[in-house]
């Protein structure tokens, strides 16, 4: 199946700034033209940290999504002036004559710290600051004998990893950077090979924090850690020596160095400078699948050798032998053989291919065991995981792989007006599971139907399904199909009953002209903003992380725009990290929230306040024998199965390993799945979701439900 994205995402965003009034002159770099329309103006004046004029120093601004740039210096009276700048959001920054760190308005260190400010066509915003107060971080950094290192240094802030400045240390050794007030961690690069902290540290986490007070000079004297060497020579499994083959080495959890070298013609590699402590190292064979010494294919299994002062450790490898696996398919109903399918092994370098007829071999592959994962792009086969082929040296191992039929849904978008074949995307939601809205579907102008605006669906499980189709121009609206026509009620849509094998034709999708959502997301308890909310007409997905997955994002002002929604009543959903999912009317369902009703051509308001707070679902996550498992767990609507919260399952730090962890749930009734690595899922209490275990999540409670996974 060819997908491709149904949602646009929206970003409006504005933080306004306080500015106190001033005039200013200075060189600008405009990214318009003068006299473009739509374009603003950013001046102000800078002064230093003592309130004198900051002359000659270097101002920037830019869009948060690093469009629209300009630049200017400051002139003798710290004033400047960045003309002619499309209207929009900007962030500013400042870089003192001779600086060697760059401060956000205002007095921010950081980009993603920096105020927004909203420059309107035709406005002038005053945007003044002051250089933060500094003093200095001076130093030497030494190899063991006393010669003078070879380093890099970035400075970052001691309470968060952000980067502040990069100097080079000197040629004797010295370094020196100007920084303003405050506390920081040193990370050396030492000679472009293992990276070393202040206090001899390997990690941020650990390094010893320098404390800069305003006009003194602090002193940080280094010396080089102990380092020693590894090497050895790699051979095919027939005792030729394996040449050009990328080698890799790292400290497995631990910040330490890593590094990257390629056999020679005789097959031998080496690294130098390595500190102390204990490596894995791994050869990557046929296929791009790595294979860790000693002749292990799973990182997790790998031998482990240590690193001694001034020493080299020796690790030589020999290749696994290789066989073949051969793939052939066909209809688990009719027997009928199938083509042109393709396997990808269920490893971390997923090697595979696809079939040009009947047969694919996959040559060269290391010996071992292999699930692989089949798909068919035929619209009418389910994919499946095969397997386990084992292979043996210089053998070929057949796997013949029965694929399922599903069911087909031929859709069709018109315009409603018109009766014009409009290009779309169809989704589907099954009854009685899980559910939530993804941005991918399938796309009649990524894989056209049989007629224009058409698109075949599938393939499909057998179940009972709804469709909610998305136009490709926002002029047209959203639209679940309903019995008479689009509709935004996903419990008034269709539902279309399927078997395996069955092909169904789905009434015609009739697009009505669309109007438009917008509104304000903001912290029930402060009034501030909530930034970057997820906000959707339908159930956001559990998994949801970024702008590519959310049909419509929050600014930085809480803001948000939905175009292209059906002329109907929708339920609206918001979703934020920190805070408690919510509906259109502050409701914790679909079912009970407050529809938002969308005329044509017409944009209504749909504001929110969130809440924090909300109950927690954690608890530990076991295999049958009692081990420790990674899966993901998610928390749904006993009803309609569409998710509660982001899922767990990602074990907080501190906390025993497979431990996971749901917070920030309303007050509910929840069913509870997993989902493990290897293709592992299920519910607790029951096979599917109607037939489920219920959970009662409260408020300001804590529940603890274990898992174990068979």
């Amino acid at each position: 199946m060819r997908s491709n994205v149904l949602g646009r995402t929206v970003t409006f965003a504005a933080v306004t700034a306080t500015t106190l009034a001033a005039t200013a002159v200075a060189v600008t770099l405009a990214a318009t033209p003068a006299s473009a329309a739509g374009v603003g103006t950013i001046t102000g004046h800078l002064t230093d940290a003592s309130g004198n004029p900051a002359a000659n120093a270097f101002v920037w601004t830019q869009k948060p999504d690093m469009g629209a740039t300009a630049s200017a210096y400051t002139g003798a009276d710290g004033s400047y002036t960045l003309p002619n700048l499309p209207d929009g959001e900007y962030v500013v920054s400042f870089r003192a004559a001779g600086g060697g760190f760059a401060q956000w308005a205002h007095q921010k260190l950081s980009f993603s710290d920096a105020d927004h400010i909203t420059v309107g066509a035709g406005a002038t915003v005053v945007v003044d600051d002051q250089l933060l107060p500094t003093g200095t971080i001076q130093g030497r950094l030494l190899n063991r004998d006393g010669t003078p290192a070879q380093a890099s240094l970035t400075v970052y802030q001691a309470d968060a990893q952000l980067s502040v400045t990069y100097v080079n240390v000197q040629s004797d050794g010295s370094f020196t950077t100007e920084l303003p007030v405050g506390s920081y961690k040193l990370n050396f690069r030492v000679r472009n090979a293992f990276d070393q902290w202040t206090g001899g540290q390997q990690s941020f986490e650990t390094a010893t924090p320098v404390v800069v007070t305003a006009g003194q000079p602090v002193q940080v004297d280094e010396t080089v850690l102990p380092t020693g060497s590894l090497g050895g020579r790699l051979t095919n499994a027939d005792g030729t020596p394996a040449g050009n083959v990328q080698v890799t080495t790292s400290q497995p959890g631990v910040n330490g160095s890593w590094g990257t070298a390629t056999t020679d013609a005789d097959g031998r590699y080496r690294f130098g400078d390595l500190l102390l402590g204990n490596y894995t190292v791994g050869f990557y064979g046929p296929h791009g699948v790595p294979q860790y010494a000693h002749g292990k294919l799973d990182p997790d299994a790998a031998d482990s050798f240590a690193v001694t002062d001034g020493q080299l450790t020796t690790v030589d490898e020999a290749f696994l032998p290789t066989g073949t696996i051969r793939l052939i398919a066909h209809d688990a109903v009719t027997g009928a053989p199938l083509s042109d399918f393709c396997a990808w092994a269920f490893t971390a370098s997923g090697f595979g291919g696809c079939a040009t007829g009947t047969e694919l071999l996959l040559t060269d592959v290391f010996v071992g065991s292999y699930l692989l994962d089949i798909t068919i792009d035929d619209h009418r086969h389910l994919g499946t995981r095969a397997g386990p082929a084992v292979v043996a040296a210089g053998q070929t191992v057949t796997v013949d792989v029965a694929l399922r039929p599903g069911a087909t849904i031929t859709a069709t978008m018109v315009a409603r007006d018109g009766g014009a074949a409009a290009e779309g995307c169809v989704s589907v939601a099954r009854l009685n599971a899980d559910y939530q809205y993804t941005p991918y579907g399938f796309c009649s102008d990524w894989t056209p139907g049989p007629v224009p605006g058409s698109v075949v669906v599938g393939p499909l499980e057998p179940g009972t399904y709804q469709l909610l189709a998305k136009p490709r121009s926002d002029a047209l609206g959203l639209q679940w199909l309903g019995a008479a026509g689009g509709t935004g009620n996903r419990e008034g849509a269709l539902q279309f009953a399927v078997a395996a094998g069955d092909q169904i034709t789905a009434p015609k999708i009739r697009f009505d002209k669309a109007g438009t959502i917008k509104g304000t997301v903001t912290d029930v308890a402060t009034g501030a903003p909530v930034p970057y909310a997820c906000v959707w007409v339908a159930a956001i997905s559990e998994g949801v992380n970024g702008s590519g997955d959310c049909p419509a994002t929050a600014g930085t002002d809480g803001t948000y725009s939905i175009p292209g929604v059906g002329p109907y009543a929708w339920p609206v959903e918001f979703v934020a990290y920190g805070y408690q999912w919510r509906w259109s009317g502050n409701a914790v369902n679909r079912r009970t929230a407050t529809p938002v009703t969308v005329k044509a051509g017409k944009t209504v308001t749909a504001n929110i306040k969130l809440r924090t707070g909300g109950g927690t679902l954690t608890g530990i996550i076991r295999d049958a024998s009692g081990q420790p498992l990674d899966a993901f767990v998610v928390a749904h609507d006993p009803v309609s199965g569409e998710a509660v919260q982001f899922a767990g399952g990602i074990t907080p730090e501190g906390q025993p390993p497979a431990t996971y962890t749901i917070a920030n749930i309303a007050p509910q009734q929840v069913k509870i799945s997993y989902r493990t690595n290897d293709g592992r899922t299920g519910w607790l209490g029951g096979a599917d979701l109607a037939h489920a275990t219920t959970y009662d999540v409260r408020n300001n409670r804590t529940l603890t439900v274990n898992i174990v996974i068979p």
